[in-house]
């Protein structure tokens, strides 16, 4: 798919939520309007607007709910239930959250805070985002391998991850028959919404072959799978950035979808710390070639 047409599907979806804010959004729904499946579309979204589709679609009834606010006589209630939220209360709490002071208070002002609004993602916006980032992703078979490490179940709200390797990393030399003293795994089990569900991941070392695994540890089989791999230059706060450009910007023109397979980060011999600018990390996204319209 052509840049153009991509981010045409994306403003699409945009679109939709703009006219349904008024009524119940569902992900799958607003993946439909851009023409895209639900696991393909939650992770552009998130990579477009930093933020998942529920938290969007809350941020922007509650701006349009301030314009009513100053704009209308409308009640708070009524403009609570206008706006999906269950009950006045709810809404209250929201919009403190969201604005600063509840919405009483705001209609009392009769002034707009506009840099806390959730403006409509722009069609400039969305063309800008695929520029393109200087990336060179390649195709890869990998074959099923063994792994020992630790596991935990996290979502992308509530970040398990760092705890996890700090509970890790000291432990990793208990490990037995590792295939090499520096290879570490990051794998994220297949999840059709990492933005909003829980999902699996691991911290873990590959090994030659199972055996006296170390108290606390689990055994995990990666099975074979077709990966498109790009390398993250630099330190992992600025890591979204690679999966952002692979799940955008490369996918469109790539002949390949994503594939329902755990996806993994690398930290081999070039991974030189966490904080560190020359550190590199392969990441690997689980691939399929895309199946002709019939």
């Amino acid at each position: 798919m052509e840049n153009t047409k991509y981010s045409e599907s994306i403003q699409k979806a945009i679109l939709y939520v703009e006219s349904n804010l008024n009524k119940e959004i569902m992900l799958e729904d607003a993946a439909g309007a851009a023409g895209f499946s639900k696991y393909h579309f939650h992770r552009i979204f998130q990579a477009l607007v930093g933020q998942s589709l529920a938290d969007y679609v809350r941020r922007r009834r509650l701006t349009k709910a301030s314009y009513d606010l100053l704009g209308t006589q409308a009640g708070i209630l009524a403009i609570a239930l206008d706006y999906q939220f269950e009950s006045q209360e709810s809404f209250t709490r929201a919009f403190k959250k969201m604005f600063g002071m509840n919405p009483g208070q705001y209609r009392k002002a009769k002034r707009r805070l506009q840099l806390k609004e959730e403006p409509v993602i722009s069609e400039e916006r969305i063309q800008h985002f695929y520029g393109g980032m200087p990336m060179e992703p390649r195709v890869t078979v990998r074959d099923s391998f063994k792994v020992v490490g630790m596991k935990v179940e996290t979502k992308m709200a509530d970040d398990k991850i760092p705890e996890l390797w700090q509970k890790f990393i000291p432990r990793m030399n208990e490990i037995k028959h590792r295939m090499n003293n520096y290879d570490m795994y990051g794998i994220s089990e297949y999840s059709d919404n990492y933005v909003d569900e829980w999902f699996t991941y691991w911290a873990c070392v590959p090994v030659e072959h199972v055996d006296d695994i170390p108290a606390g540890m689990e055994i995990k089989t990666v099975s074979s799978a077709q990966y498109v791999v790009v390398t993250h230059k630099g330190k992992l706060d600025s890591m979204g950035n690679a999966f952002d450009y692979i799940h955008t910007s490369w996918l469109q023109n790539s002949g390949y979808e994503l594939a329902e397979s755990d996806g993994f980060e690398l930290y081999g011999e070039r991974f030189l710390g966490g904080d560190n600018e020359d550190s590199e990390t392969d990441i690997y996204i689980a691939i399929k070639s895309c199946t002709p319209a019939q």
